[in-house]
């Protein structure tokens, strides 16, 4: 079942070049490694009682999207569909910046093995 989550606006740190969205009003219970540089938060949203991705963080995301750390900065739309197969994990996101008052598209599929994770499919639009 594929279902829509209200995410808070994107985290992005140049610092660290980290990007990072989670729910709000959903209760954290544990995060999974993918790789080096993906880590996925599991918990539960508010009024449910079924364990769901409530946020994710991407390291080095600035390599990811080709784009400089500060463009990072402006992101105005964010959509990810992540989906957890049993032998895999496939995130797609979507990000719009803007950029000299224009805004730009960005797309990146992101693939991992699955590390015992349960099949799911979310949606996460910011």
């Amino acid at each position: 079942m594929k279902e829509k989550v209200e995410f808070k606006p994107v985290d992005y740190d140049p610092v660290v070049d980290s990007l990072f969205v989670m729910v709000p009003k959903s209760e954290y219970e544990h995060s999974v490694m993918l790789g080096d540089d993906v880590i996925l938060d599991f918990g539960r949203l508010s009024g449910r009682d079924k364990l769901d991705v409530i946020g994710f963080e991407i390291l080095e995301a600035s390599k990811k999207f080709g784009l400089d750390k500060h463009l990072l900065r402006n992101i105005k739309r964010l959509y990810a569909e992540i989906k957890i197969s049993e032998d895999r994990v496939e995130m797609m996101i979507s990000i719009v910046i803007v950029q000299r008052k224009k805004e730009r598209e960005r797309s990146r599929i992101l693939e991992m093995a699955n590390v015992g994770l349960p099949t799911a499919v979310t949606s996460i639009s910011v």
